[in-house]
């Protein structure tokens, strides 16, 4: 979901938002790849789309 598709109802979702976040009902998802030796990888999958949210690398 990107917010820049629904700016129009953003200030109503803040408190919505703010509430599902407090009781786990709305997560955050990322994709981890441990180590920096696979970061090529990691960011080639970042435009193939292999990941889910954000992509990071663990060092």
């Amino acid at each position: 979901m990107l917010i820049n598709d629904h700016l129009d109802t953003f200030a109503e979702f803040i408190p919505q938002g703010a509430t599902w976040l407090a009781d786990g009902t709305l997560r955050a998802e990322s994709t981890i790849v441990t180590g920096l030796d696979r970061a090529p990888e990691a960011f080639i999958d970042l435009f193939r789309g292999a990941n889910v949210g954000k992509m990071l690398i663990q060092l």
